[in-house]
């Protein structure tokens, strides 16, 4: 049979219209709007995840979830920057004795991304200010794209303070939790007390970010006891040598109010 020009351009048309191969990609956990094949960015979702390529780069990508966010794949170095981190100040409220003098707290930080609030990195172990309120030793916060954050700081007994929208890049940042801009004066933002639940061995255990009715019976419990050291009781809010009505009063006044998030 003799080809003709004619169906020549009808036979092209023909393989434009419907190719030979078409990728699709299937599994147990993704259905096939959700995960693709080819030269494209390669996003895919769960109901916990959310993942996504670049292209040219398989697997790279920011992965999130409800509590974290994922930098994944392959990255060029200068991508990545090494973050530090000192406390300029971070003062507990309604503390005793002169100002800078009865400031401790044991404490962990977490870095957010401020638009999911996810977790970027959080500190594995605790650590303590002093009793000015200060850490000045580099506290490592890893390696990640420089930009801005949310920097939280989460006390043994107290709810959780976000500075929002620190400039994080390569070498140290200053954080001042008593100014809510993290300008440098000393300021008047203190932590919020009353978050005594849990235990303090770990950044996980220590609280559950809110003033309720646990903490309130942690007090009640505590009532009336003798703290020689000023800090051998969670629930001595003011870390003077008694656990009384001055802590209860502060704990109900910051009943039900949540950390921040």
């Amino acid at each position: 049979m003799r080809i003709t020009s004619n169906m020549r351009i009808i036979l092209i048309l023909g393989l434009l219209t419907f190719p030979f191969l078409v990728i699709a990609a299937t599994s147990t956990n993704f259905d096939l709007t959700q995960e693709h094949g080819g030269p494209v960015d390669f996003r895919a979702s769960s109901t916990n995840y959310q993942f996504n390529a670049e292209i040219g780069h398989p697997g790279a990508g920011v992965s999130t979830s409800t509590n974290y966010v994922y930098w994944h794949g392959t990255f060029w170095e200068e991508d990545l920057e090494l973050v530090t981190a000192t406390i300029q100040w971070a003062v507990p409220e309604m503390r005793v004795g002169a100002t800078s003098t009865n400031d401790d707290a044991i404490f962990y930080l977490t870095v957010k991304d401020p638009g999911t609030h996810a977790a970027v990195y959080t500190m594995p172990v605790l650590a303590s200010t002093t009793v000015a309120g200060t850490y000045l030793t580099p506290i490592d916060l890893g390696s990640m794209p420089a930009g801005n954050y949310d920097v939280a700081i989460k006390t043994h007994q107290h709810l959780t303070k976000i500075l929002r929208n620190v400039p994080l890049s390569t070498g140290n940042v200053v954080l001042n939790f008593t100014q809510p801009d993290n300008s440098a004066p000393y300021g008047t933002s203190t932590l919020l007390a009353g978050d005594v639940s849990g235990s303090t061995s770990t950044p996980a255990t220590m609280g559950d970010d809110v003033v309720n009715s646990v903490d309130l019976s942690i007090i009640i419990n505590d009532l009336d006891k003798d703290d020689l050291t000023t800090r051998g009781i969670r629930s001595n809010l003011n870390q003077d040598p008694v656990v009384n009505s001055v802590d209860l009063s502060l704990m109900l006044k910051n009943l039900d109010v949540e950390g921040d998030n």
